[in-house]
């Protein structure tokens, strides 16, 4: 069952382990940015599941879905994995593996906080003896938010151990990046972001590309497609970095 758990891994996140890293690493917030409509969330979720079948842990919070909407989100990209690896029957047993390590919570609109998220780490610790290596923040608008909350998530996932994912919506008429920074709204926070992605949308398809890694800003296509609806690996790496 681990065998077929790690063939089943085609998110970008594999990229990372290609290079060394098995993430971005604890305390290091790794941010996707995507116009609305790309595929932001399902971009985290394979995040998510990509680190689930490799055997960590996961805390999803969502600022606008329920927790049976995510958990639906996660059901349907994990049968898609196993409809292309053709191991339907092992469904059952693989989402039990999965769902062990996972916990999903919501915090509708805008009540989400530090103290919030801190509260939250401290009742799954306490209560259910699980202490995530990923949390994946999904659903919040960065136009709205302080870059001081950023920080404090950074901070507390630097605590325990886990490295933070993030989505940050542009915008198709915003303005461009500066050279040497990231695209508005994601300039306003840059600092305290170790790893950037930006998916774009081309020919029907989702194309991948490194705009910071570490204290580089970059601007590097990965030479890799991803699938437009389930924002995985489509056709592998090819060739040119």
């Amino acid at each position: 069952m681990t065998n077929l758990m790690i063939k089943l891994r085609r998110s970008p996140r594999t990229l990372l382990e290609r290079d060394g890293h098995p993430g971005p690493g604890a305390g290091h917030l790794a941010v996707v940015m995507a116009r609305a409509g790309v595929g932001k969330t399902a971009f985290l979720v394979g995040i998510g599941i990509d680190a689930l079948l490799s055997g960590q842990k996961v805390l999803h919070i969502s600022l606008e879905r329920t927790v049976e909407k995510v958990r639906d989100w996660y059901d349907d990209l994990l049968m898609e994995m196993l409809r292309r690896e053709k191991q339907l029957e092992h469904r059952t047993a693989i989402q039990l593996e999965v769902e062990k390590r996972r916990n999903i919570h919501t915090y509708m609109g805008h009540s989400f906080n530090a103290g919030r998220l801190r509260a939250t780490l401290e009742l799954l610790r306490d209560a259910a003896d699980f202490v995530p290596n990923v949390i994946i923040l999904d659903r919040m608008e960065m136009e709205g938010f302080d870059p001081e909350i950023i920080e404090a998530a950074k901070k507390m996932a630097s605590q325990v151990g886990a490295e933070l994912w993030m989505a940050c919506r542009t915008h198709r008429d915003g303005p461009e990046a500066a050279e040497g920074h990231l695209p508005p709204p994601a300039n306003r926070f840059e600092h305290l972001v170790d790893t950037a992605f930006r998916l774009d949308p081309e020919n029907k398809k989702v194309r991948l590309h490194v705009a910071k890694d570490g204290q580089k800003m970059l601007a590097r296509d990965l030479n890799v497609v991803l699938d437009p609806r389930t924002l995985l690996l489509e056709t592998g790496i090819s060739g040119k970095r």
